[in-house]
């Protein structure tokens, strides 16, 4: 009878739920659509690749929207059976609320471990994919150019400039200063550096030395050909350029090692490695609250559902962003201002989960 009471309730909870996901990206495709529909018209977009572009925005979209759609399919699933009574009778029978709960606890970790895997393995490629290829069939992307490149690791001391294509390996008119207690140390000038066999290679330079006072100390040494044993990766230049959220895990911890972890950016990067290991927990969290709160509410049908929801989701994020403001600005520790949504609400559904019990 157990097995059949889990089957039912999670088919009652499946439907809804995919009604939900395939709502909200359905509201994001033509919210997106409208904001952007002068742009593809003037372009000439064609229709096939509108599809294919959304298509590659998928997974960055299901990471937003999976949260609200599971709370409002159990709100709305569970609201439905305390209706019609079916929670009330399946308490008369021994049935506790927990028990009620343990199918949807499953699922939560379930979704919490998809998530985690969206948001870290395709959510920063989508955002990367999308946007090159709406470059790519609108014919706005010229071809690409050497850039300026000015890079600085702080924790090893050494400053970066010169010439790159953020697609290549490959620096020109490159110029490296190195730095002890705030002090040029020494400054190492190429026309070209080539990143080969996971080391530098620097072409036709010279090697100026200093003293402690800024003094040059001796005469250049030049040199035609030299490998260095900088720690710096060309994936490090383009990183530093990218938001940490367009990261995956690897890649922040990766760009997290090049600065002193006493400095204000570590700091930040720090609360946003946390935020993306706590954000996949919003399955579990959803569910320990939604489910007290499902059974409790009887009253106002699916629109009262809808609503509940709505306001709930809205609380987790809004609590949030200023969580992660305060960890920003360094008047939080990283892990609590990366948590506090996931451990106010999961308490709150505990709570409320006791009282129903």
């Amino acid at each position: 009878m157990i097995k059949i009471l889990d089957r039912y309730l999670v088919r009652e909870f499946l439907i809804p739920l995919c009604y939900c996901l395939a709502a909200f990206m359905l509201i994001y495709v033509i919210y997106d659509l409208s904001a952007h529909l002068d742009n593809y018209i003037e372009d000439q977009v064609p229709m096939r690749f509108l599809f294919q572009y959304y298509a590659i925005q998928m997974p960055l979209v299901m990471v937003q929207v999976i949260p609200l759609s599971i709370l409002l399919a159990i709100v709305y699933c569970l609201g439905a059976l305390s209706r019609n009574n079916e929670i009330t009778a399946m308490r008369a029978t021994g049935i506790s609320v927990y028990r009620i709960m343990l199918p949807y606890f499953i699922l939560g970790i379930g979704f919490t471990a998809f998530i985690f895997y969206l948001n870290d393995q395709h959510a920063p490629r989508a955002y990367e994919e999308s946007k090159k290829f709406l470059e790519d069939v609108s014919g706005r992307k010229a071809e690409e150019k050497m850039r300026p490149l000015a890079f600085f690791n702080s924790k090893d001391g050494r400053a970066w400039a010169g010439q790159w294509k953020p697609s290549g390996d490959l620096l020109q008119n490159v110029s490296v200063r190195s730095f002890q207690n705030g002090q040029v140390v020494e400054t190492i000038s190429s026309s070209k550096a080539s990143y080969l066999d996971q080391e530098w290679w620097f072409f036709d330079g010279s090697i100026q030395r200093y003293d402690s006072k800024g003094r040059a100390r001796g005469s250049e040494e030049a040199f035609s050909k030299r490998r260095f044993p900088f720690s710096e990766k060309p994936e490090d230049f383009l990183s530093s350029q990218k938001e940490s959220l367009s990261m995956s895990l690897a890649e922040l911890w990766r760009n997290m090692d090049l600065y002193p972890r006493d400095s204000e950016i570590y700091g930040k990067k720090l609360v946003d490695l946390h935020y993306k290991i706590a954000f996949p927990f919003v399955g579990i969290t959803i569910v320990l609250i939604a489910v007290p709160l499902a059974v409790k509410t009887t009253r106002g049908g699916a629109a009262g559902s809808a609503g509940l929801s709505i306001a709930i989701c809205i609380s987790y994020y809004v609590i949030g962003m200023v969580s992660l403001s305060l960890g920003h600005g360094g008047h939080m520790p990283a892990w609590f201002a990366s948590w506090l949504p996931n451990i106010l609400f999961s308490a709150v559904g505990l709570v409320l989960l006791y009282r129903n019990r």
